[in-house]
């Protein structure tokens, strides 16, 4: 007896998701058992029922300590390696939010940055509701010729359940009187109050390669924001800030941010960092060095390339 590709939905619904045995699957179709048992295989093997088994990662436990005395980390996450580069970066994606949104259910203030992986971060993000929880843009928005990054806050608030506060400012201003006034603005005090009591940061780290790949910041700002600076001293960016190898922010672009302030990034008690590219294991270098991490999230790929590129600096 060959049976549907409707009724093979309808018992696979009633044995995994309405919990029925096979001998009341049995009952209700008034088919035999092996019919029943016979239909849920071919379920799975036509698509219909797609099994997935949701392992634990697996992790290097020597280099999470090697991490956390070399740099001073409190908690260092390194996940090992899985078969494809795919498979690394989304069990890096869905470890990061796991950690992160179990931090959150003792926090009120949460800082984001922004760009694809922190959406993908917020996207696996477990539906809740947690209406104590503000989640807060840290920085302005990182201008473009055709409009402004959509605001993560407002999609992670909608994923958990809480409130966001926006930050509606341009990441840079190079003009320092601009960076001033708008903090003068009521909405910005607000906001201001906000950073003073953050409980929890998560960042994912830029280079200047990303930065000169959006075309509006690369015409109109790159030559203002860097004239001074040699473009091989930039090892990444965080927090809209850009650091050197030794892991030293400079200042001069530092003033022109509008948003969190370095004191405030650095009383927050738990700071998250993400990377899930072997391409930025120089700028997790330079960011580790700087203080700014207290917890860390990547893969042992990276970690092991971070560390190649430090014993490299050795012997140049």
């Amino acid at each position: 007896m060959q049976l549907s590709n409707d009724q093979l939905a309808n018992i696979a619904h009633d044995y995994y998701i309405s919990k029925l045995n096979i001998a009341e699957i049995s009952a209700k179709y008034s088919l035999s058992r092996y019919l029943i048992d016979k239909a849920l295989v071919d379920a799975e093997n036509t698509g219909i029922v797609q099994i997935n088994i949701r392992e634990g990662a697996k992790r290097n436990s020597s280099l999470e300590t090697l991490f956390r005395q070399k740099f001073g980390l409190k908690e260092a996450f390194i996940l090992k390696k899985l078969e494809t580069k795919n498979q690394d970066s989304e069990k890096i994606v869905s470890f990061a939010a796991e950690q992160i949104q179990s931090y959150m259910q003792s926090c009120e203030n949460v800082g984001l940055t922004w760009g694809t992986t922190m959406l993908d971060i917020i996207n696996s993000f477990t539906d809740t509701k947690n209406e104590k929880l503000n989640f807060v843009q840290l920085v302005g928005y990182p201008l473009h010729g055709s409009g402004r990054k959509s605001p993560l806050e407002q999609v992670a608030a909608n994923q958990c359940g809480a409130h966001f506060q926006a930050l509606p400012a341009p990441l840079y201003a190079t003009n320092p009187d601009l960076v001033k006034l708008i903090k003068q603005e009521p909405f910005y005090k607000l906001l201001d109050e906000r950073y003073n009591h953050m409980d929890l940061l998560v960042a994912t780290l830029g280079t200047l390669q990303a930065f000169e790949e959006e075309s509006f910041m690369h015409r109109q700002y790159e030559n203002l924001l860097f004239r001074d600076i040699r473009r091989d001293n930039i090892a990444g960016m965080i927090f809209g800030r850009p650091y050197d190898h030794e892991g030293h922010f400079f200042s001069a672009i530092t003033n022109k941010i509008v948003g969190i302030s370095d004191q405030q990034i650095v009383r927050t008690p738990v700071r998250f960092v993400v990377v899930n590219s072997r391409f930025k294991a120089g700028a997790l270098i330079g960011a580790l060095r700087s203080g700014i991490v207290t917890h860390l999230v990547t893969n042992e790929i990276i970690a092991e390339r971070a560390l190649q590129l430090l014993e490299d600096e050795k012997h140049s």
